[in-house]
């Protein structure tokens, strides 16, 4: 959605069109959702996540007065709301750290395997520092450029480059191990962009 789209959105919403504020939830709403799931590894985390922005965006856009572009605003909100997010789970982890019950029935070991790559992955971006956490999110899977990712989240360019490099090195650490292929990617592969594979390179 564009940026004049959004604007006149707002401005029938603010004029007492309801409908308004739908077509801006529906122009937004999966990019949310899915910049949260990418965060917090969590698909109902990251659908909570948006429903409170969501929310937060509805309490706002009476008194909008359009300084900044409503999508900025909006994944800015959402990037907060992760951070809230995982805090809370880091109080929760200090406070209970049980295991997850094993499933009874053993799956195929290709599907073991996968499963196991998998919850490494998850495992990894999780134990990242928040804003490591974030800023890898909105390179990896979001492939901003980081003076996008240094508008968002209010710091300098060069602030978030180092932050990513140094998720890169944490992630390519944790992984190679469990999933030495993975911490390996892009090394022998030319042509690659910064933004494919998991971890690459942090020169």
């Amino acid at each position: 959605m564009d940026e004049n789209a959004e604007r006149n959105l707002i401005t029938r919403f603010q004029a007492g069109d309801q409908s308004a504020y739908g077509e801006l939830f529906d122009g937004h709403q999966r990019r949310v959702v899915q910049l949260a799931l990418q965060v917090l590894r969590n698909e109902e985390s990251a659908l909570d996540v948006a429903q409170e922005v969501f929310m937060r965006a509805f309490e706002e856009l009476p008194h909008w007065r359009g300084e900044a572009r409503f999508s900025t605003w909006l994944y800015r909100t959402a990037l907060n709301v992760c951070f809230e997010r995982i805090r809370a789970e880091e109080r929760q982890r200090r406070i209970r750290e049980d295991p997850p019950p094993r499933e009874q029935q053993e799956p195929p070991e290709s599907s073991v395997v996968g499963t196991e790559i998998t919850a490494a992955i998850d495992h990894a971006v999780r134990s990242l520092p928040p804003r490591q956490r974030v800023i890898f999110a909105l390179k990896q899977y979001q492939d901003l450029r980081f003076f996008e990712i240094a508008e968002l989240l209010d710091i300098t360019e060069g602030g978030a480059k180092a932050s990513y490099h140094k998720a890169l090195l944490a992630l390519r650490e944790r992984l190679k191990d469990v999933a030495p292929e993975i911490a390996r990617m892009n090394r022998n592969a030319p042509g690659r962009s910064d933004s494919e594979g998991l971890v690459e390179d942090a020169s």
